[in-house]
């Protein structure tokens, strides 16, 4: 049984995303794979900042009058992009929801594959210079960060991620037993370069869900000038925790709307 399922995981790892919106891109594709672990961080915000960043072009998709936005914190073993080995790495992305498409892209391996998400890039990060270079080749901006630390799952899960050395994001949650253990996601990201350009990045997700979302708290603690729509302080936040995570993701593709 644990052959046929790494068989499984390896097979949806190398699962490429081909897409009609492949054919359209007016820029350089770029492809990336990675094992992590990861926390994931839902949080309500009020949504005018974030509409504002976002622009005219995208709504925001709100739950109880309130943006959601999600911080995905990653601990990667393993990391390639265009198919070179750029070595471990520890990322962070902040997205803010908007409308799209919600239909269901299979996931292989996937006990359960849910709907896709569409997001809006708010903010990335990374501590390996080698991918915060390939990112930016593909039209993502990227901040250095200090590192990432995230506790193996257990009855009490805490994560933190330090963005400078003057701002820290930190978490506590319970742990909650998970429905499925392997579950598939895939993710429209929708980006804009520092010249103003838009783009897409796809991504497929095979997910271990080693704890479902549970409710607990975010400290944000520090000068927050590289992430302002996120103010200093304490939220209400939700976290899912994956141990690990494989994910395959086409990077730069030409917008799709």
């Amino acid at each position: 049984m644990a052959t046929s399922r790494n068989s499984i995981i390896a097979l949806a790892v190398t699962v490429l995303l081909a897409t009609p919106a492949d054919a359209q891109s007016q820029r350089q594709l770029h492809f990336l794979s990675k094992q992590c672990n990861e926390d994931a961080i839902h949080m309500h915000l009020e949504p005018r900042p974030f509409q504002d960043f976002v622009g005219s072009e995208f709504s925001l998709v709100l739950e109880e009058g309130k943006a959601h936005v999600l911080i995905v914190v990653q601990d990667c073993s393993q990391y390639w992009i265009d198919g070179a080995d750029v070595g471990p790495a520890q990322d962070i992305n902040v997205w803010v929801s908007i409308r799209g498409f919600e239909d269901v892209r299979s996931v292989v391996g996937a006990e359960q594959t849910l709907p896709t998400r569409t997001w809006f890039h708010l903010f990335a990060g990374s501590s390996n210079p080698r991918v915060r270079e390939a990112k930016m080749a593909a039209g993502t901006a990227q901040a250095p960060i200090a590192g990432v630390f995230l506790n193996p799952p257990g009855p009490q899960r805490t994560g933190r991620v330090s963005l400078s050395k003057d701002l820290t994001y930190s978490w506590e949650v319970p742990s909650a037993t998970p429905l499925s253990r392997l579950v598939g996601l895939n993710h429209d990201v929708y980006t804009r370069d520092p010249a103003g350009h838009g783009g897409l990045n796809r991504i497929q997700v095979l997910m271990h869900v080693s704890a479902a979302q549970s409710t607990g708290t975010l400290k944000v603690v520090g000068g927050t000038d590289g992430l302002p729509l996120i103010s200093a302080g304490t939220y209400a936040v939700t976290v899912s925790t994956f141990f690990p995570m494989w994910s395959r993701a086409t990077l730069g593709l030409a917008r799709a709307r």
